[in-house]
């Protein structure tokens, strides 16, 4: 009787390993069947009972918070662009902003130099009381410095009078500083961020307090996994997401610097000595007058005639105007407010 009870004994074994399988998740054997899956898996599954994570195994999602992410942060303030998503988690689920500040100045405000401006020219009348009847008028040449200069129209007949008129200041433009600040207003955030997310898969880790998100292997520079906290409020983050992250969907820049300008001319003392001569060479002096801000100089006749005139200074003080403007104003207000709890860097991930 013993020696026919092996080949059955040896049967039966062979049988019951043809219905079961094992896996070896660290050093554990495992034994499952189809009608006991491994690791939760359903039944049609049991072609590939024991798949491997192909990317990170995390811990399980926590309550009041997403799954998993990678969480992408970096420094915006060479203009360098935010990276695409890695091919594994391509899904865009979060694009923001973070590290603001309302810092910014703005260029200085100047004024540029006045100067003292000689009559435009002359003009003639025919009466003795520069009442402008029958005018005529004798232009000086654009940019005239004083120089005898022939009358751009020299009267053909003689004149009543002659009106000198006053010197001009020509005003100050405000302008700004080239040396001064740049008129770009820098960037108002610092760090640029992205959330890319992938597959996930809660049975393919070998221990039910994980899961398996997808991630590059090894992950990219400057990602890192996050969970986002899906409520109201910043969250206690939870001790295996110890970094909490503030970060947000946009912002509004009210940002400006008030306009240049420049205050009324102060100081301004311009006075010439203009004279007009029969001749066309300023030699034969029909009459000169010295004329200053306050008003024109009108010389009478009677038989005036104008050939030529010329001018000097007496006194050329045009004065200064004290620029304005070029303050900072506006601010930075970040908003959507988005928190992000991620794992440190000296975590230690399961592939």
């Amino acid at each position: 009787m013993t020696p026919r009870k092996y080949p059955i004994l040896i049967a039966l074994t062979l049988a019951a390993a043809g219905s079961f399988a094992g896996c070896w998740p660290g050093t554990a054997v495992q034994l499952y069947s189809c009608d006991d899956p491994c690791w939760g898996l359903e039944a049609y599954e049991c072609d590939e009972p024991c798949p491997v994570c192909e990317g990170a195994c995390v811990e399980l999602p926590y309550l009041g918070f997403s799954d998993p992410m990678l969480l992408w942060r970096g420094d915006s303030t060479d203009g360098a662009s935010a990276p695409e998503c890695p091919a594994e988690t391509p899904d865009l689920v979060f694009d923001g902003y973070g590290g603001f500040t309302d810092a910014h100045s703005c260029s200085t405000c100047l004024c540029t130099q006045p100067s003292c401006e000689l009559p435009p020219g002359l003009r003639g009348s025919a009466s003795t009381t520069c009442d402008g009847t029958a005018p005529a008028s004798f232009d000086a040449p654009d940019g005239w410095d004083g120089a005898c200069t022939a009358a751009d129209a020299a009267a053909s007949d003689e004149l009543g009078s002659l009106l000198i008129p006053a010197p001009t200041v020509d005003a100050c433009a405000p302008t700004l500083d080239p040396g001064g600040a740049p008129l770009e207003l820098p960037a108002p955030f610092a760090v640029r961020a992205r959330g890319c997310a992938g597959s996930a898969d809660k049975h393919t880790c070998g221990d039910p307090s994980m899961m398996c998100i997808a991630s590059p292997v090894p992950r990219p520079e400057g990602f890192s996994i996050c969970i986002h906290h899906l409520r109201q409020g910043e969250p206690r983050c939870p001790k295996e997401y110890p970094e909490l992250q503030a970060l947000y969907t946009g912002f509004d820049d009210t940002r400006s610097c008030t306009p240049c300008g420049c205050d009324p001319l102060q100081g301004s003392a311009c006075s010439a000595l203009v004279s007009a001569y029969e001749d066309g060479s300023c030699r034969q002096l029909l009459g000169a007058e010295t004329v200053t801000l306050a008003g024109p100089k009108c010389v009478a006749g009677p038989d005036l005639r104008i050939e030529s005139m010329a001018a000097r200074w007496v006194t050329n003080e045009p004065g200064t105007c004290a620029p304005t403007g070029g303050v900072a104003t506006g601010q930075v207000i970040p908003k959507g407010a988005s928190y992000f709890c991620c794992q440190s860097d000296e975590a230690v991930f399961v592939h």
